[in-house]
């Protein structure tokens, strides 16, 4: 059974949506303990600031014991309960499939065709294989859902025009302080999404750039790009007076700027201070707003104006669709054939096992002077109408899709 249990900006607010948001390190945890159940075939963990997935295959069991083991460990995990099941999607089978191939795709995405999804994807789909936590099946599939992805944006138009949340973000900014060139810019995180936004404030004519992160020497490294000034976060009370613009893009999951540090650092200042806060969780206390002279948005703020910029890439949706269906059905005709094979090698074991046994009895029995050649014989008898069962098995269950003959031969021969 493939099953994916999620959680996106579609279904639930931010603030429900950042309890269930994973770190690295938590989704390392997190999967351990899946792991203990021995029907876990394989499991990973997608968790963006939009959506937190898990993504699952499980052997010899039903959806209801599927989605029930997963949840089990969820709510020990992260204290889901049955009140906050409306939050949540359940998909199963071929649904799992046309999910994971539109997130991939940017469908799915508040910013439809968007490219960020796809290296957030591709790092779970990494983290897993670094972890051991995914077999077979659940590594093919997602193969598939990036060869889906990429033909979507090469072969339509879906990602047109430039429209992200980095780049929303830093517009929110020009229009609130109209110009930028002459602005301080505060960036805190160095993650993809952060570093995309630094780079429109670049292209905007920022020059007056400051960043810091918890590990110090990654706001080096992002500095010396845009020829900022990287600092300790444990100075950060000394720069926010310094800066116009606060932006922070963290896997955090605290709060970085509380309302007192915004208070005190207002008290220093005498004009308007922006606070975007790109984070899930939130990482700057939503209560700040009640400061003179501060604004602030969150990641759901910038989420709605990216949503009305984006309706115009819808048109490419019914392309990009029609190439997910023939990749799908691509990675389907594979699935139903590995259902095939372990009967296959039941079918070719059995026929050699009764071509061995019958041969013995029959050399015995007829006192067969040139038994190689009579052995030679049963083999290749043996060989011949085992192609020829596999193959018709194979035409009568179309490669496996039709169930009901699989289990049909395996009742025959009481596989």
């Amino acid at each position: 059974m493939l099953g994916v249990i999620g959680i996106s900006f579609k279904t639930s607010p931010i603030e429900i949506r950042e309890k269930f948001s994973f770190s690295q390190e938590e989704i390392s945890q997190f999967t351990k303990l899946l792991q203990i159940d021995e029907s876990l075939q394989g499991v990973v963990v997608l968790s963006t600031c939009n959506r937190t997935e898990i993504y699952f295959r499980v052997e010899k069991c039903g959806t209801e014991k599927g989605f029930g083991m997963v949840l089990r460990n969820l709510e020990y995990f992260k204290n889901y309960n049955d009140e906050l099941k409306d939050y949540f999607y359940f998909k199963e089978g071929e649904d799992v499939i046309d999910h994971l191939f539109n997130v991939v795709s940017g469908i799915d995405s508040i910013v439809i065709g968007e490219d960020q999804i796809i290296g957030q994807v591709k790092d779970a789909f990494k983290y897993s294989i670094d972890n051991n936590s995914i077999g077979s099946v659940l590594t093919r599939m997602f193969h598939k859902a990036f060869a889906a992805g990429k033909r979507v944006r090469t072969e339509t138009t879906i990602n047109e025009g430039s429209v992200s949340v980095s780049s929303t973000a830093v517009d929110l900014c020009e229009k609130e302080l109209n110009i930028l060139s002459d602005k301080k810019i505060l960036l805190i995180g160095t993650g993809q999404t952060g570093e995309l936004a630094l780079r429109n404030f670049a292209d905007r004519g920022s020059k007056s750039i400051f960043i810091t992160n918890r590990t110090y020497n990654k706001a080096v490294d992002i500095a010396a790009k845009y020829n900022g000034t990287a600092f300790e976060i444990e100075k950060l009370d000394y720069y926010l007076p310094i800066c116009d613009v606060i932006l922070v893009a963290t896997s955090s999951k605290t709060h970085l700027i509380t309302k007192e540090m915004v208070y005190n650092s207002n008290l220093k200042r005498n004009h308007k201070q922006m606070y975007i806060d790109l984070s899930v969780p939130r990482n700057i206390s939503n209560d700040i707003t009640e400061i003179e002279n501060i604004t602030s948005f969150t990641i759901d703020d910038v989420n709605a104006i990216v949503n009305t910029a984006s309706e115009k890439r819808k048109d490419a949706i019914p392309d990009a669709l029609e190439i997910i269906q023939l990749v799908k059905q691509e990675f389907i005709d594979w699935l139903s054939s590995i259902d095939l094979t372990p009967v296959i090698l039941k079918i070719k074991n059995n026929f050699h096992e009764i071509n061995k046994n019958e041969l013995e009895g029959f050399i015995k029995i007829k006192s067969v002077k040139d038994s190689e050649v009579v052995s030679d014989y049963g083999k290749h008898i043996t060989d011949k109408y085992t192609r020829l069962f596999i193959r018709n098995l194979r035409s009568v269950s179309q490669n496996g899709k039709k169930k009901e003959f699989v289990e049909l031969v395996k009742d025959l021969f009481e596989l």
